[in-house]
């Protein structure tokens, strides 16, 4: 597994560092009424996935598979939209590499500002190394 597992966040776009060459499970779920959407990125900004809905109780709204490369992170850009429908930033925070045995993940949250929980969206990368 690469050094480089890791995630950072800055205004509504994270930057997240997956093992090379390892299939990674892509999951994205919401808690909340307003419209989340993620877009995933490569280094050069091509949007490879994009999820968007809403629901509570941690709907999935998307769920991919990816293998990433040795020298690209891939970045994913959080927005949501209310009543008026316009898309605005997302707050985020995230967390990991967790480990737990062979299974590993990395997660990113984002909060919409109706109550500060970060889990309107989350955006879980799962795999299983030796």
């Amino acid at each position: 597994m690469s050094d480089k597992v890791s995630a950072s966040a800055k205004d509504n776009k994270a930057e997240v560092w997956l093992p090379a060459g390892v299939t990674v499970h892509v999951k994205v779920k919401t808690n909340s009424k307003a419209t989340q959407k993620v877009a995933l990125t490569s280094k050069d900004g091509t949007v490879d996935h994009e999820f968007s809905g809403a629901g509570e109780k941690s709907m999935v709204i998307g769920e991919t598979t990816i293998t990433p490369g040795a020298d690209s992170p891939f970045n994913a850009v959080f927005e949501y939209s209310g009543d008026d429908n316009v898309l605005k930033p997302s707050k985020l925070n995230c967390g990991g590499p967790y480990v737990i045995g062979n299974f590993h993940m990395v997660l990113v949250v984002a909060e919409n500002g109706d109550d500060e929980d970060f889990n309107d969206t989350v955006l879980e990368f799962s795999w299983f190394a030796k």
